[in-house]
C-alpha cells in the first residue's frame, strides 16, 4: 500500500543520495569524462531528438545551441 510505496521511494532517494556523495568524494564530478565534441553531439539528440534525427538522417550537422540550451539558427 501507500506506507510500502513510500518506504521503497525514501530507500531509493537514500541510495541515490550516498552514491552521489560517494563520487562526488571521489571527484568524478570535477570534469566530464566526455570530449566537448561527444558532449555536445549526446546533448542535442537527447534535447531535441526530432530534429536530430532528421539533421543526421540528411546528413546535415546539428546546429549550436546557446548556454541556456536553445537552438542557434543556422540560416
Amino acid at each position: 500500500g501507500m506506507v510500502h510505496s513510500l518506504n521503497v521511494s525514501v530507500a531509493t532517494a537514500l541510495i541515490i543520495f550516498e552514491a552521489a556523495r560517494q563520487r562526488t568524494e571521489a571527484g568524478l564530478y570535477d570534469s566530464s569524462r566526455l570530449d566537448p565534441q561527444e558532449f555536445e553531439r549526446r546533448l542535442f539528440e537527447w534535447a531535441y531528438p526530432s530534429i536530430a534525427s532528421s539533421r543526421k538522417s540528411e546528413g546535415r550537422a546539428y546546429p549550436a545551441l546557446s548556454e541556456s540550451g536553445e537552438i542557434i539558427p543556422d540560416w
